[in-house]
């Protein structure tokens, strides 16, 4: 025990709303100020709640680093991250089957491993299906919500060299929306473009580089999936939209989009979050489809 006592302690604070920019905010004060690979103990103690941006970022973090945390003393919330499985998530379909049967408001967190091959693709879907079960049936939605999930979690795999991904996601019926967000802690995008295509960029190049388009790999229809997803839940779906890698951000809605930096901060891999409000009429994305 003696030394947990020596490691960092990150006081998890609750957020101060259900808007999407706080959750940026609030997982930027999580963990600025953290060194690479730093254990630290996490203390949950005081949380209430916590969206999807700051629990998947946080349980990625306790997995690669074999970081702590103290769970919170409030029941509900400590039952809620017991149920998502918070932080090691389920990379088995049959417990994820059995848990979405069990307790049907809640998605467990899902860890996707590379070598799972045919039973990750299995979790993919079903945590695919989930998330559109949750938002009811609405023509086009489907469609909108399956291509971001599925592009997302392929440049998991394709690009970040990590063998593990996260998904998680919760519908919140009484606002109205569904939060989704995808983390690895592999390379990130500007080691992606380094080492692949020896292209020297800063953290906000490579993520302006791959939102025009421009692929780590072989085959130039594999560069505009992140920005394809981006259209469909700003434009397509009326949402919001977020991808940090290094220490820069890109944060996007259906009329304003913005490309950041972040003093002190540093997340090696890459996470995307995003907010969609459930659909409210037939949805067409053959428009942004590159």
């Amino acid at each position: 025990m003696g030394g947990i006592q020596n490691m960092k302690t990150i006081i998890v604070k609750n957020e101060k709303s259900d808007n999407l920019i706080e959750q940026f905010i609030a997982l930027y004060l999580t963990l600025v100020g953290v060194s690479k690979n730093e254990k630290v103990t996490f203390d949950l103690t005081d949380t209430v709640w916590l969206y999807p941006m700051v629990i998947l970022p946080i349980a990625s973090y306790i997995i690669k680093t074999k970081s702590e945390f103290k769970n919170s003393k409030n029941d509900k919330t400590k039952g809620y991250l017991d149920t998502i499985k918070f932080p090691k998530g389920i990379n088995s379909i049959n417990e994820f089957s059995l848990r979405a049967q069990t307790h049907k408001n809640y998605v467990p967190i899902s860890a996707l491993e590379r070598n799972k091959g045919l039973e990750r693709e299995k979790l993919e879907t079903m945590f695919s299906e989930m998330m559109i079960k949750s938002l009811g049936s609405v023509k086009g939605a489907e469609s909108a919500i399956l291509y971001p999930i599925g592009e997302l979690i392929t440049n998991i795999f394709e690009h970040s060299n990590d063998d593990l991904g996260l998904v998680f996601g919760q519908y919140y019926p009484k606002k109205s929306f569904l939060d989704i967000c995808i983390v690895d802690s592999g390379r990130g995008l500007r080691r992606a473009y380094a080492e692949d295509k020896n292209i020297q960029v800063r953290d906000d190049e490579a993520i302006k580089k791959v939102l025009e388009g421009e692929s780590i790999k072989a085959g130039k229809d594999r560069g505009y999936g992140v920005w394809t997803s981006k259209r469909m839940v700003c434009e397509a779906l009326g949402g919001q939209f977020i991808l940090i890698s290094g220490s820069a951000a890109f944060i996007a809605s259906q009329k304003k989009q913005k490309l950041l930096n972040m003093p002190n901060f540093y997340w090696e891999g890459v996470i995307i979050s995003y907010r969609i409000p459930k659909p409210a009429h037939k949805i067409d994305i053959t428009p942004y489809l590159e």
